[in-house]
Parts: C-alpha cells; structure tokens; sequence
C-alpha cells in the first residue's frame, strides 16, 4: 500500500514539474522575439483597429518574453526597452531635422504621464498614437501659418534671397530628407527667414505664443476597452439614439394615441368616411349637434339629410372585445384583463331620434344607426341596429326610394342652421370635470 502512495505521489511531482517549465527553448524564444521585433515596426504606421490588435499581440509576447526567456539574450531590458521606443515614439525623440524646429515642437507639446508610463498598455499606445497624430497636425498649421507672417514682413529683395538659400538647402539636403518622409515635409520649412531680416521675431517665439501642452489636467478619465469602442462610434451614437427613440415611439406612443384619439373623436373618422363615399348632392352632412328634447339636450355625433331617409348616427369609441345585450342597461368592454361597462347606446337612441322628430316635425324615415370601430370584437350577437364601420356605407346606401322632397330638405337645412356644431374639446373638459367634481364627492 505504502509503496502505491508513494509511486502515486512521484507520478504527481513528475506531472507538476512539467506542467510549471518556467523555460521556453532557445529555438521558441528566438521565433517569439523575432515576431515581436516585426509587430513594433508594423504599429510604427498602423493606425485605429489595427494598431489595437497589434498592440494586443505585441503585450502578449513581451509577456511571454520577460516570464519564459530569462535565460537568453531576447530578455535583454535594453533591447526591450528599445523596442518599446521604436513602437511607442517617446515624445522626446527628434522629429524634425531643423533645430529651431524641434525646438518649437517641444514647446508646444508635452507628453502627458500615461504616455511616458513603462511599459504601455495596448490601449494607452492607441490613444498616445491619436495625441501624437492630432498635435503634430495642428503644430504644422501653425507653423506655417507664422512662417507665412514671417515672410511677409520681409523686403521684396530678401524675400527672394530667402526662398533661394531654402532651395539650395534643400538641394544639399536631399539623400538625408529621403530617409524620413516626415523630415523631408518639414525641413524646408525650417530656414529661418529671420536672418535676411534684423527685426521680425523668431518663429519658435510665435508659435510659443499660441502653445498648448497636453497635461494631466486635459485627461483626468482614464480610457478603458468601452472608451476605445465609443471612440469609433461617438459620430453615430446620436443618430441610434434618435433612431432607438423613433422606433420606441412607434411600438409604444402612436398605438396609445391613436386609441386616446379614437375614445374622443371617433366621430371625425366616420365623419371623414361619408363625406369621402356619399355624394354632395344627395347627402348633407352634420356633426356633433345638440337638440331640444323634452328631458334636456340630445347630442348627436352624426346626422345626414338626404332623400332616402334622415340617418342618426352614434358613433361608439369601445375597440375591445363588447358584449352586448340590448335589454341590459349597460354592455362591457374588455381589454386584455381590464373590463369597463358603458351606457347601452340602444337606450339613448330613442331620446336622439325624438329630438329630430320634433325639431323636423315627421315621425317617419328617420334611422337611427350605432356604429363602432372596425377593431371593436363583438362576442356576443350584434344587435339589428348596431355595425362595424366598414359596414356603414352599405347601411345608408340601402335606402333608395326618395322619401323627402327638396324643398323639405331645404327646410331641414334651414331649420338645422340655428344649432351650431358643439365643441368637442369643451365636451372633453366638461368630462372631465364631471370626473373630477364625482371624485371629490366621493372623498368627502
């Protein structure tokens, strides 16, 4: 027994030993040094999405580099932290080959500390690239800019000397300006003007003038993976926002405005629909008028004069599932759980068409219509007078026979002239008061 524990506990040990090799060979830390040796002269030019994957795998060989390769030469701190200048562009090194140049640069931007850091995090190469980019851009503006002012200043016969000794410059500096494309953009540039002149100030002063130094104070946030992400996006976050609110507005605020619209003014849409279908010469329409009746008022949401008939119309707001039952004083509307009783309109029809018949003074041919929305689901059977609105049309249009003549279609136009339209939106107000008037009732 003793001596199965015992090769159990070798076995572990062996296992454990391999598992922990803190060496990489010679052959596999060449190979990882050679890759990351080609990585930091490639991020030298790669910009944005490229530069950061770079970066990555740049972090993850000097990793592997420093903790498994102590053993050979490619661990080297000075060779690292050569690499790491050469893929990091230390904001002291030399940019221009003019000297007065240089010395303008380094007066007009300073590193901030997260970039002088050793080492640099992936993220932190990306944004110091970015300052690096933008600053350098804005530094050849301006010095331009005051070199143009510079030359300005100066007399016709010197400005001539002075653009003749930068191109003889230019000439003697050839093969040097062909080794960096960035020198070879500025160093012309940099042949001070100022020498063909005794007054005008140096350009280091003026640009001096209009310096700016990237301080600490200009980024106190610290930029994490999700800042890199809003960096790509930031141009279009506005416009998904917009976009997310349209679509929220659509699945949620126009079905609710739509149903508040139909509740209130349900009379405009079968309004709109007559007037659309009928013809202007045999149908005379009238909206939302009250008439005299013995008891008070009766409001009318639809009334249409016309020779086959008088159609008094209702116009019913309820879109859920209705369960009717004429003989019953109220019918029900549900809506998902929520379930409301409303008047039944086949009680207040009678009250409406006898406000018609004593102002028309007939007691024949007049039809009294109750229509409900077309999304109104009736479960139950649909009284005789009682329609969807998409059958509205049809109803009207099944009278034929002329009934009236039209000289008493011009006296119910001449005697319907005296009741004026009511208002909709004070019958609202009034609604609501009346809720409000029944609530403190209640409450006291």
């Amino acid at each position: 027994m003793s001596n199965r524990i015992a090769l159990f506990f070798l076995v572990v040990i062996s296992f454990t030993s391999t598992a922990f090799q803190s060496n990489l060979s010679y052959e596999q830390c060449a190979r990882f040094y050679k890759e990351y040796q080609s990585i930091a002269v490639k991020m030298g030019t790669a910009t944005g999405v490229e530069l950061q994957s770079l970066g990555n795998r740049y972090g993850r060989l000097q990793e592997r580099l420093e903790a498994f390769c102590q053993h050979t030469e490619f661990s080297d701190s000075a060779k690292i932290k050569k690499s790491q200048e050469i893929q990091t562009k230390p904001q002291t090194q030399r940019l221009f080959s003019d000297d007065m140049k240089q010395q303008a640069w380094e007066a007009f931007y300073t590193a901030p500390s997260y970039c002088l850091s050793n080492p640099l995090s992936s993220i932190n190469k990306l944004r110091c690239n970015n300052e690096l980019t933008r600053f350098k851009e804005l530094f050849e503006q301006q010095w331009q800019q005051n070199k143009d002012i510079s030359l300005t200043q100066l007399e016709p016969n010197q400005q001539s000397g002075a653009l003749e000794l930068e191109q003889q410059n230019a000439n003697s500096k050839g093969p040097e300006l062909n080794k960096s494309p960035e020198i070879n953009d500025t160093s012309t540039q940099s042949n001070s003007p100022s020498k063909l002149n005794e007054n005008p100030k140096p350009i280091t002063e003026q640009i001096g003038a209009t310096t700016h130094v990237a301080t600490e104070q200009d980024y106190q946030t610290p930029m994490t993976g999700l800042d890199t992400l809003f960096y790509y996006v930031e141009d279009y976050l506005y416009l998904l926002i917009l976009l997310l609110l349209l679509l929220l507005s659509i699945k949620y605020i126009l079905p609710s405005a739509k149903k508040l619209f139909t509740r209130h003014f349900s009379y405009v849409a079968v309004n709109k629909y007559l007037m659309k279908h009928l013809s202007v010469d045999d149908y005379t329409l009238y909206s939302k008028i009250s008439l005299p009746i013995p008891s008070g008022m009766a409001d009318i949401d639809e009334l249409v004069l016309s020779p086959y008939g008088i159609f008094v119309i209702s116009c019913q707001s309820q879109t859920g599932r209705i369960y009717a039952d004429t003989t019953s004083e109220v019918w029900s509307e549900q809506i998902g759980k929520d379930r409301n009783n409303f008047p039944n309109p086949s009680r207040q029809q009678p009250m409406k068409l006898a406000g018609v018949k004593q102002l028309f003074g007939i007691e024949e041919h007049i039809h009294g219509l109750i229509v409900f929305d077309q999304e109104a689901d009736f479960r139950t059977n649909m009284p005789n007078n009682v329609f969807h609105s998409g059958q509205l049309l049809a109803k009207i249009e099944h009278y034929e026979e002329k009934v009236f003549t039209e000289e008493q279609i011009s006296h119910f136009v001449l005697l319907l002239s005296e009741y004026k339209p009511s208002n909709p939106f004070k019958d609202i107000l009034n609604k609501i008061g009346d809720k409000t008037s029944q609530n403190s009732e209640w409450e006291s």
